[in-house]
């Protein structure tokens, strides 16, 4: 029901205020003039108040938002003969905009308005943060003066409060009502504060008791009592809650007439108090009143799997069907009946009807259970009743899933029952006998006749698991051994071996059967030796234990320093190539001897470290972080490592293995206090001394640093802020502790779901240094203001656009979201709120919430609202189908095409999978659906007909053509077919597309034109006239001397291409991969002309062929011959490698013949030369420097001449002439040559990057160097004059000095 105030009352004038003159008068005269007033003013704190009856209950509860809407705006300020109390004078509080507003005349019912004789309270807000409250306390509300005894007066109430408070307080009471007035003013927080102070000291007490159900009791007291404790401090109360009872009645079953048991809450304190706890209990109560939380007891724990089925399925099917949660514990029944220690039962949680009707569902499953299921009981040893649990009990729900029966395992017998229809008891017998079906080897029992089996059994394990004998058993069998807890080693030591096939798991089996009987008790001995002082025997990184090991083979097994075991375990194992003994007695002996050695220096090594001493500190717990340090940083660097000789532990300590330890030393040993301030150090006496001295250095400066952090500053800020400054996880406040080193705490924060009252604070202290202390608060300050900065905008956005808005995985909203700094809420599905779940902000199906600063809310809103407009211009779509045979031209490859028409149309195209048509043909078609605008709609769906529509138009011929002119048509790289295409107006670019020639190794004459049909069309009738034009051609032939082949090709072909082109004929040259397509059609003999190098084919017309031999024999008849005459020992220097050849006839066009008969088989050789001077093992002179020079000797057989002759144009020939002349007078310069030892790798280094580095040493010492390429030879030659070769050998030198 909505109620209006009508006729509000208005401050008074300054002039009916001033006239005033005391406090005391102004109080006196406004009890008389409205005593029958109840003033109810808005208070910017807070938008609800109560109104209360003359008993002080609660009436109606009074929202200002919703009951008086009129009262949401500011009151006009008129004049009035209204008086407001207080120490400041009318004037002052119209000034200040002090909102009053009376009541008197408001048209409430009569049931709703409030008595005259009431506490009431009238709150006039100053400013931001500071209020004026009014407190009335009726005389049958307040204690007799005689309770307050003599020396208490109200006045030293009021001063106690106040000064408590941080508060001002003004207090009269009225001649004729005896109604006593309080006007408090000051922070929010202190008047509340106040006013419940003096309602304590003043007010009559007041005691309501109340009967709530038991099962509200958990929602009364709130998580670890917060909603109780809140309750409490608002109110002012006390309240009391009966003690949980620990046998309480359970719960029947029936619904029908069936209450939940009660309980009785008592509530102490004043009467408004006590109405506002009672109000708050009840609300509580009644939230709660529509839920049921029910438990199932009377259920036999044996049948719940049953119940609940496989993986829970059938409970999960009842549960969604009532819309309930339920909850079956997992449970592993025991065949014993003694379950009273088993407390679990059946919980059905929802509301009342739904709970009734899950409730009998399951008690309907639970008599069918009970009279159509049977148990069977079979024995399998204890051990194995984890392979039938599974991970995670997975073979249990099988089973259950399987065969309809539940397994029961005992946990004291070998007793397993399967509980089912009998007839799925075989079936589930075997089911359960498969998962047990492994091998096992008791280790006790090979060795039973040592003197304890057992224990050396246990030796035995620790050996091979210690050595990885078992993981390697298990990696070269495939299986897995199973090997028992310490728990399960008290009788027997028993391995288990699991393995797909049973042969493998025996194998395995025999094969750790064999490696066990070969450790007798003879090989074991053990050292008891203080736990502190295994390190010691250990020694750095194990050097110690490593050396006894090498020294006497033996494994030394040392226990776990967290274990503090003094029991050390020697194995022999024998060292490799030593000869044991093949007697027996001899053998056990021996073993005897070096394990009783290797005993006797463990034990003096331990007596050695008897140095030992051990100091206990005591530091307080809160230093102990500083001298561990960051990941144990700082107590290493103490110590000096994990491998330090001395140990430090803190806190409280287990005394078990000192006791055995003790034990075996024949001592007693005496119980050490146990603290959690103690630390303990233990070690050599030098190194313990030297640690207590750096920890107590490294205590003394944290309590300096403690000290120095000590300052400490408190203060508030706006609760709503409170999970923006504490950050994500604490995120924010943790990055402030870590850069400012500071230590912050915030009281009363919330989670960013949690809604704040406003006025709501809460409380920061940071404590550490000044300067870091006053920055973190400034940040936090700087941050609130930002905040306050924040707004929230709401959007009507239709449902069917969000999900474009969002985009695929928010990629969209995300985009928005760290752009503008703001965070954008789409409202939930559905399926995202849990079952049961009240969603306490859910949004309208068409909301959109943006938060952030202002400016970037705006901007956001902006841009969303533009996404939304585009959304609804693209909100078009059409669909229309094409043949599915067209499909991977319109996609393209790796979907190219369509991505090309989608960004030039700017729409989005879906196409669906090939179907068959609905008109009845075989044709098989695909779906095409476009969505854009309607303008780019039409236009890519034009784009993908058009594509349809040129396909449609293509056509496909098959020609038959001879294959060898195949090679012709196709054309070097493919010339000629391209340019036959684009002669016909085709794109010369796909011209492989438009004709497809087959493989040569087909030996196929089909030729497949495939495109356009007129295209295609007149592709073919241009190969028809080229290959008749082809088969009217002849070949004929032209002998060409093969040394002028060159003048006729020309440089890099250019002379031969202009002959063919002018000529319209095809020149083949021996050797050319072409050369044998050609089939002469002349006379000539094939087999003769084939056989000759100096044959040329020509093909072409008859009158062309003529005309390319008389342009050929007119360049041939223009070549010009010189002879010149070449000294015989040059000869070889000049023709070396063939570079002088190759030169001349690439860079000059000539060609060389010289008569090389006429040069002696005894001519000079330089590997011969080489090997001469150079030794096997180096050069062979005084200093040893692998170098040797030798004069160039002209002998006898090198005297004469030999005759080149040059051939080519005459200009060219005199070029090659002056070039051969140089090299000539540069050779006879050459009067020495030195043969460099060098060894290979240095060989990179003379050549030098890109030949750098040689070049420039034959261009300074103007010799010839030759570095080998074979890789055994390690001999540089240099050629060139005495002088030279000496400059050469030095820059080579200074090249390897620097590479060494």
């Amino acid at each position: 029901m909505s109620t209006t105030l009508e006729q509000p009352i208005v401050p008074p004038s300054e002039e009916s205020l001033d006239s005033l003159s005391l406090p005391s008068t102004q109080l006196q005269k406004a009890h008389e003039e409205f005593e029958q007033i109840n003033n109810v003013t808005e208070v910017e704190s807070s938008s609800s108040t109560n109104i209360y009856n003359t008993e002080g209950a609660i009436m109606k509860s009074v929202s200002y938002d919703t009951d008086f809407p009129s009262l949401s705006v500011a009151v006009t300020a008129t004049k009035s003969s209204s008086v407001v109390w207080g120490t400041r004078s009318g004037a002052e509080l119209v000034r200040s905009d002090v909102p009053i507003v009376d009541n008197r005349n408001s048209k409430l019912p009569t049931t709703l308005r409030p008595n005259p004789v009431t506490v009431s309270a009238v709150t006039a807000v100053k400013k931001s943060g500071i209020i004026t409250e009014r407190l009335e306390l009726p005389v049958s509300q307040q204690l007799q003066k005689k309770e307050f005894g003599n020396k208490t007066t109200t006045a030293d109430i009021v001063k106690r409060v106040r000064d408590k408070t941080n508060t001002h307080i003004d207090v009269s009471t009225g001649q004729k009502t005896g109604i006593t007035t309080f006007l408090i003013k000051g922070k929010i927080e202190d008047v509340m504060r106040a006013k419940r102070e003096l309602l304590e000291n003043l007010a009559v007490k007041s005691e309501v008791t109340i009967q709530v159900p038991v099962s509200a009791r958990r929602f009364i007291l709130g998580s670890r009592g917060q909603t109780l404790q809140g309750i409490t401090l608002k109110t002012g109360t006390r309240i009391q809650l009966p003690p949980r009872q620990e046998n309480s009645t359970e719960e029947k079953t029936e619904f029908d007439n069936d209450e939940d048991e009660t309980m009785v809450v008592k509530i102490e304190g004043d009467i408004k108090g006590v109405n506002e706890a009672k109000a708050e209990i009840e609300a509580i109560v009644n939230e709660r009143s529509t839920k049921r939380n029910h438990r199932i007891t009377h259920i036999e724990h044996q049948f719940y799997p049953l119940i609940a089925g496989a993986h829970n399925q059938r409970i999960y099917q009842i549960a969604e069907e009532t819309g309930i949660k339920i909850h079956v514990p997992p449970y592993i029944a025991t065949v014993e009946n003694n379950e009273s220690n088993i407390k679990d039962y059946i919980t059905l949680i929802g509301e009342r009807d739904s709970v009734k009707i899950a409730s009998d569902k399951i008690e309907a499953i639970y008599v069918d259970l009970k009279s159509n299921t049977r148990t069977l009981s079979y024995d399998i040893p204890k051990r194995q009743h984890k392979f039938l649990i599974g991970p995670k009990g997975v073979h249990l729900q099988e089973l259950l899933e399987s065969t309809e029966c539940s397994l029961e395992l005992s946990p004291t017998s070998d007793t397993i029952v399967i509980r089912g229809p009998q007839s799925k008891h075989p079936i589930a017998l075997q089911n359960v006998l498969e998962r047990v079906r492994i091998v096992s080897l008791d280790i006790t029992l090979i060795h039973r006749s040592a003197d304890q089996p057992l224990e050396h059994a246990k030796n035995i394990l620790k050996y091979l698991v210690n050595r990885s004998k078992l993981r390697k058993i298990e990696t070269d069998f495939n299986i897995q051994i199973i090997v028992p807890k310490v728990q399960e080693l008290e009788k027997e030591v028993v391995l288990d071996f699991i393995s797909k096939t049973h042969e493998d798991a025996e194998k395995a089996k025999n094969e750790v059967a064999e490696m066990i009987k070969n450790l007798p008790p003879n090989n074991f001995t053990i050292a008891t030796i203080e736990p502190h002082l295994h390190r010691h025997i250990i020694g750095r990184k194990g050097q110690n234990l490593q050396r006894v090991k090498e020294t006497y083979g033996v494994e030394i097994i040392v226990p776990d320093e967290k274990d503090e075991s003094p029991v050390i375990l020697i194995v022999y194992e024998g060292k490799v190539g030593e000869e044991i003994p093949t007697d027996k007695k001899m053998k056990d002996s021996h073993i005897k001897e070096v394990l009783e050695k290797v005993k006797v220096e463990l034990i003096k090594a331990a007596q050695d470290a008897s140095d030992f001493a051990t100091q206990t500190l005591s530091i307080p717990v809160k230093f102990h972080r500083h001298i561990i340090g960051p990941k144990g940083s700082t107590l290493n660097s103490i110590t000096g490592g994990m491998d330090a000789p001395v140990s430090v532990k803190f806190g409280s300590y287990r005394t078990g293995a000192a006791e055995r330890s003790a034990n075996a030393e024949g001592k007693k040993l005496t119980q050490a206090p146990i603290s959690n301030d103690i630390v303990i150090i233990k070690g050599p006496t030098v190194e313990v001394e030297r640690v207590v001295k750096e920890i107590s250095k490294v205590v003394e400066e944290a309590k300096h640093t403690e000290i120095m952090n000590s300052y400490t500053i408190v203060f508030n800020f706006p609760a709503q802020y409170s999970a923006h400054i504490i950050g994500k996880g604490g995120a924010n406040v943790t990055k402030l502790k870590e850069n400012l080193g500071v230590r912050i705490d915030i009281e009363g924060g919330r989670n960013e779901d949690k809604k704040t009252t406003p006025g709501e604070n809460v409380k920061v202290t940071i404590m550490g240094m000044k300067e870091n202390v006053e920055e973190a608060k400034a940040k936090i300050l700087d941050l609130v203001d930002k905040l306050q900065d924040s707004a929230t905008e709401c959007l009507k956005i239709p449902s069917e656009y969000h999900k474009s808005l969002i985009g695929a995985r928010g990629r969209y909203v995300k985009r928005l979201e760290e752009k503008y700094g703001v965070h954008i809420r789409f409202p939930k599905t559905r399926d995202s709120v849990e079952e049961g779940e009240e969603d306490i902000d859910a949004q309208k199906p068409d909301e959109v919430i943006i938060k952030g600063r202002k400016k970037g809310v705006n901007d956001a809103k902006a841009e969303l609202m533009d996404l939304l407009d585009y959304e609804k211009d693209h909100a078009n779509s059409v669909k229309f189908t094409v043949p599915s045979q067209y499909l991977p031209y319109i996609v393209g490859r790796n979907g190219v095409k369509i991505t090309d028409i989608k960004d030039e149309t700017m729409t989005r195209i879906d196409i669906g999978k090939p179907e068959l048509s609905e008109d009845g043909q075989e044709q098989q078609i695909v779906s095409v659906v476009i969505q854009g605008t309607k303008d780019d709609i039409n236009n890519a769906k034009n784009k993908i007909l058009n594509i349809v529509s040129e396909l449609e138009k293509q056509t496909t011929i098959t020609m038959n053509i001879d294959p060898q002119y195949h090679k012709y048509l196709i054309g070097p790289g493919g010339s000629r077919i391209r340019e036959i295409v684009a002669n016909v107006g085709g794109p010369e670019e796909k011209s492989g597309h438009i004709v497809r020639f087959p493989r040569q190794d087909f030996n196929s004459d089909e030729v497949i034109l495939k495109g356009d049909k007129d295209l295609v069309e007149k592709v073919k009738v241009e190969i028809e006239r080229l290959v008749e034009e082809q088969s009217n051609l002849q070949a004929d032939v032209i002998r060409i001397p093969r040394s002028q082949h060159h003048i006729i090709i020309g440089r890099q072909g250019s002379q031969l291409r202009e002959i063919q082109n002018r000529f319209n004929v095809e020149i083949q040259f021996p050797g050319s991969r072409s050369y044998h397509d050609v089939h002469l059609t002349t006379s000539n003999a094939e087999e003769e002309i084939e056989n000759s190098e100096e044959v040329v084919k020509i093909f072409g017309k008859a009158d062309d062929i003529k005309a390319a031999k008389n342009e050929i024999h007119e360049i041939l008849s223009k070549v010009y011959s010189h002879v010149i005459n070449i000294p015989r020992k040059y000869h070889k220097i000049l023709i070396s490698n063939g570079n002088n050849f190759r030169k001349l006839r690439n860079e000059f066009h000539v060609t060389v013949d010289y008569d090389d008969s006429s040069i002696g088989a005894d001519w000079h050789n330089t590997e011969e030369t080489k090997e001469s001077v150079v030794a096997v093992n180096g050069i062979d002179n005084e200093d040893n420097s692998g170098w040797k020079s030798v004069k160039n000797d002209d002998s006898a057989a090198d005297e004469g001449e030999i005759a080149w002759n040059l051939k080519g144009e005459k200009s060219q020939v005199e070029r090659a002439e002056k070039y051969l002349n140089e090299i000539l007078d540069e050779e006879k310069t050459y009067t020495h040559t030195g043969y460099f030892t060098v060894p290979q790798q240095y060989h990179r280094h003379i050549i030098g990057r890109n030949g750098q580095t040689i070049t420039r040493i034959r261009n300074e010492s103007k010799c010839r160097i030759e570095v080998p390429k074979a890789q055994d030879d390690e001999t540089v030659i240099i050629i060139g004059s005495e002088e030279g070769i000496e400059i050469a050998r030095e820059m080579i030198n200074d090249v390897i000095e620097r590479a060494r």
